[in-house]
């Protein structure tokens, strides 16, 4: 089963593809971070938006994962901030929506519990379980990139197993 996990943002989309391997063991298949840059103040909401799009419609052709999973917004009390968030969900949405992929959202507290065993597990504690699960040598520097393979390895964890034994 191959998930693409999203970590959603406008500034900032971590995405990873990983794969649970027959064996029971998890393969990282590719990761990335989308970085749009506002550049002035004049600048394209649309363009931002779209360049989210382009690259997830091109790592899901390439990858087809069997579902996308992505880390479930808490609220801030900066609207602006949230608004933006929300936005590039919802051209995670659309784009699932147009390709017939379904879209799974977990809690970062599931996503700590599921990948860690501890709900309020920290930022590190996370990061090193999404290494020893990945079986990853080098560091993934990107948070970001890091919570969207946290986000798969959840869905794996706890969803993918049940869908096995039905």
């Amino acid at each position: 089963m191959k998930v693409l996990g999203i970590d959603p943002g406008l500034a900032s989309c971590g995405w990873a593809v990983v794969e649970k391997l027959p064996n029971k063991e998890y393969e990282l298949l590719s990761y990335g971070e989308i970085k749009t840059e506002k550049i002035s103040a004049n600048d394209d909401l649309s363009s931002r938006l779209k360049q989210i799009y382009k690259t997830l419609q091109k790592v899901i052709k390439k990858y087809k994962p069997d579902i996308v999973c992505l880390e479930e917004q808490f609220y801030s009390k900066i609207a602006k901030n949230m608004v933006n968030t929300y936005l590039a969900v919802g051209v995670v949405y659309l784009l699932c929506g147009m390709l017939g992929i379904d879209v799974k959202t977990f809690s970062a507290k599931t996503v700590k519990l599921a990948v860690t065993g501890y709900g309020s597990a920290t930022k590190l504690q996370l990061k090193k379980m999404v290494k020893l699960l990945l079986k990853f040598q080098k560091e993934i520097k990107s948070e970001h990139i890091n919570d969207a393979a946290a986000v798969a390895l959840c869905y794996l964890n706890t969803e993918g197993i049940q869908q096995e034994y039905v």
